[in-house]
């Protein structure tokens, strides 16, 4: 098949689609909804889950590292299996919602396990229960967000339709932040901090992971999926070759990693700089990230207009170097400083991540219609595993920064 002609032109050549509303504002909703619960448990885990077996179950910060790190590698070699594996099912209920049903029920049940550890008589117990639950999580994880990401290119060929869809999963990501990382660092301290604080956090969370995932099960059944079935036979390996082939996929790639090793360098690394260099409380923790979360939410309309008027590949971009540069004022805050200030930090760094969140997530169904259109194959599934992957292995990086920022400033286990 030739490569088409582009209609119109923005993110390195991927073509425009039918701009036409298409999406009822409860589908769009429904399926937004669906990223309230994973981020809900991406935020909580990836930002307490280290300082959690450190301090609370007494595991050696550099083992507790390695396995954060080790469940993020595992995680990224089966997003891209994941995705073949949704590409190629037929049931009734489509490619990707069977997937949702199952992931459901497997995140909320992790994330009560994760804080909810046995009394074990050793370190070697604790390590043991530890890496069989994060991989159970980076298993779960992975059946439920890759199919959800393969669903919105075949909900919609709108090329802006596109952009307003995702804002819808903004909303929802920054919901998570009001419910998981505002609330839960409040609902630890509320139910007395220490152990039985997590343990009675995990299972509020836990219910509302559920709710929201079985929520967004429920209210796409009345997308009109593009449900064709891969009947190619294409091995993982030419999977990868022509995937590598699609440039505007490669460059988004390359520009989510840059901006998501940021992310993994600094978001648990707060959940050690707010209470030991800041001297800031949980709660306070909890009110930087209302700030940041509400400005995200606030900014949407902004650049869904500016995305129309200037480019989702350019906002993105602007708004990755103008993170880099608010994120270096961290280096400036010391316990002197007017708490005032860092409010001030978290609302750019919301406002910033709205346009990076919005545009790059915008970006992808983009790269797979390019690819639908020069390979005349629907490999929505595998394009989404490959994209979870550069976040998994982002995060895998991490770990290893925060065990160096613990010994850095003391942490102990207590």
């Amino acid at each position: 098949m030739t490569d088409p002609t582009p209609e119109t032109a923005d993110t390195a050549g991927v073509l425009s689609g039918n701009p036409d509303r298409t999406l009822s504002l409860k589908v769009c909703m429904g399926w937004g909804v669906g990223s309230l619960g994973m981020a809900i448990m991406f935020g909580l885990i990836n930002t307490f889950a280290l300082s959690f077996m450190v301090n609370q179950l007494a595991i050696g910060a550099g083992i507790a590292g390695l396995l954060l790190g080790v469940s993020k590698i595992y995680d990224g070699f089966t997003d891209p299996l994941m995705g073949v594996i949704s590409d190629k099912t037929n049931t009734k209920l489509g490619r990707r919602r069977p997937y949702l049903l199952v992931g459901a029920f497997m995140l909320a049940a992790t994330m009560v396990l994760m804080f909810n550890v046995p009394d074990f008589a050793s370190e070697n117990g604790s390590i043991i229960y530890m890496t069989a639950i994060l991989l159970l999580y980076a298993t779960a994880y992975t059946v439920f967000n890759v199919p959800y990401l393969a669903m919105p290119a075949e909900m919609t060929e709108g090329y802006h339709e596109r952009s307003y869809l995702m804002s819808f999963r903004v909303y929802g990501i920054a919901g998570a932040g009001f419910v998981g990382l505002a609330a839960g660092p409040m609902l630890i301290d509320g139910f007395g901090g220490g152990r039985g604080g997590f343990e009675a956090m995990s299972w509020i969370m836990g219910g509302a992971v559920l709710l929201a995932s079985l929520l967004c099960f429920y209210f796409t059944k009345d997308a009109s999926f593009k449900n064709n079935i891969d009947t190619s036979h294409y091995s993982m390996k030419d999977q990868i070759k022509l995937a590598a082939q699609n440039r505007p996929f490669l460059w988004l790639m390359i520009s989510k990693l840059c901006g998501l090793l940021g992310a993994a360098l600094s978001a648990p690394a707060k959940a050690f700089f707010f209470p030991l260099v800041l001297g800031a409380s949980l709660t306070s923790f909890g009110y930087y990230w209302v700030a940041f979360y509400l400005a995200m939410i606030l900014s949407q309309p902004f650049w869904l207009g500016y995305g129309k008027t200037h480019g989702k590949r350019n906002i993105f971009i602007f708004a990755l170097l103008a993170t880099a540069i608010v994120n270096l004022t961290w280096l400036l805050a010391t316990p002197a400083e007017p708490y005032a200030i860092t409010i001030v930090r978290g609302v750019f760094l919301g406002f910033l991540g709205g346009a990076t969140l919005l545009m790059g997530q915008a970006m992808l169904p983009d790269t797979m219609e390019y690819d639908l259109r020069r390979t005349g194959l629907r490999r929505e599934g595998i394009y989404a595993g490959f994209y979870t992957t550069i976040e998994k292995f982002s995060y895998a990086i991490g770990p290893r920064d925060h065990w160096r920022c613990s010994r850095r400033y003391g942490v102990r286990r207590v």
